[in-house]
């Protein structure tokens, strides 16, 4: 043979060995832990979200499962183009965002917000059923997000400053550092835990009625702007983790899929529930302003939940003609 002849043929060749490569690479699927995890979500949430808060259960639950290599997406109307369907209603596509990303956005260009979220061992939750009720948080978010208006009325707190990105959410500055409200904070929070504390309701109202005192003080410490912010994070955030509590206790009664107790990190939600508000509590004693700065929001706010279900128990149903602020609540 010519050696022209050979050298010519070998790219085409190659091409080949190629094309049949690609043909039998295998389509990334979920892992099967993830699966059954982001089935049992789907499971228990509509069988909870009416009891927990009031008409959440209709609210769309777009998730992104975010591994080491790739993205699968479901329960999402017309994925993009990046996304290749593997199965009815789920797709991939290589991995974009962090594998301990936890986070609710319109992360796929409409306005629709989606649940992006790492593998249970690459996030806090670690485990599966703290993973799950996780989800119950990020989906009360797309609750938030579905307001009508809502990000107008975002825009209109005009604490962005520029900010086209809404990084102004993460990193507003917060004077978390000064002292004088360091110690104010300090002196309110265990004001909090004092009510929150005393099973005698006799005895609850006037700790309550401190607590309330020492809110308005601590927010008189504030600018205008400063006050929006803190206010904004506790009704957003703050109150995503109350309903996260809210909803592990919702599911102690629950009765997962044989799937999901198979799981060898199964834990059932009866035992997580029963140590999920005492955890958020203990957060809340520990908490620093100073040093954990902006976290305080979540154990903060859900605490402040906690108080408002024994001061006004209906209070849920007007969270939403109050956007942005729980004052009216402690006004009254």
């Amino acid at each position: 043979m010519p050696v022209y002849n050979a050298v010519m043929r070998v790219p085409w060749f190659f091409l080949v060995l190629v094309a049949i490569a690609s043909a039998q690479s295998p389509i990334p699927q979920v892992p099967p832990k993830d699966a059954v995890r982001i089935r049992e979500f789907y499971r228990l949430a509509p069988r909870i979200a009416g009891e927990v808060w009031p008409q959440w259960e209709e609210t769309p639950a777009p998730l992104l499962l975010v591994t080491n290599e790739n993205e699968f997406l479901t329960h999402y109307p017309n994925p993009p183009a990046a996304f290749k369907n593997i199965a009815d209603d789920n797709y991939v596509r290589p991995r974009q965002f962090s594998p301990s990303f936890l986070a609710t956005f319109p992360a796929l260009g409409s306005s629709q917000s989606v649940i992006v979220i790492g593998e249970a061992e690459n996030t806090a939750a670690k485990t599966s059923t703290p993973w799950v009720i996780t989800l119950m948080h990020e989906h009360f978010h797309q609750l938030q997000d579905g307001q009508p208006g809502l990000l107008h009325a975002v825009n209109g707190l005009g604490l962005a400053h520029g900010d086209q990105t809404g990084m102004w959410m993460l990193n507003y500055p917060f004077p978390y550092d000064k002292p004088e409200l360091n110690r104010s904070f300090v002196e309110l929070r265990d004001a909090l835990l004092a009510a929150l504390n005393e099973p005698d309701d006799g005895k609850f109202r006037p700790l309550a009625r401190r607590y309330v005192t020492a809110r308005k003080q601590f927010y008189a410490q504030l600018s205008a702007d400063d006050a929006k912010y803190l206010s904004f994070q506790l009704w957003k955030e703050g109150i995503a983790r109350y309903v996260q509590v809210k909803s592990a206790e919702a599911a102690a009664s629950y009765e997962p899929a044989s799937e999901y107790t198979a799981l060898s990190d199964y834990e059932s939600f009866k035992s997580y529930a029963a140590r999920a508000r005492a955890d958020t509590l203990f957060e809340l004693k520990q908490a620093d302003l100073a040093k954990w700065q902006r976290v305080v929001v979540y154990s903060f706010g859900a605490s402040e939940g906690f108080l408002l279900d024994r001061l006004n128990p209906g209070w849920r149903e007007g969270y939403f003609r109050h956007l942005f602020t729980l004052d009216p609540y402690f006004d009254k």
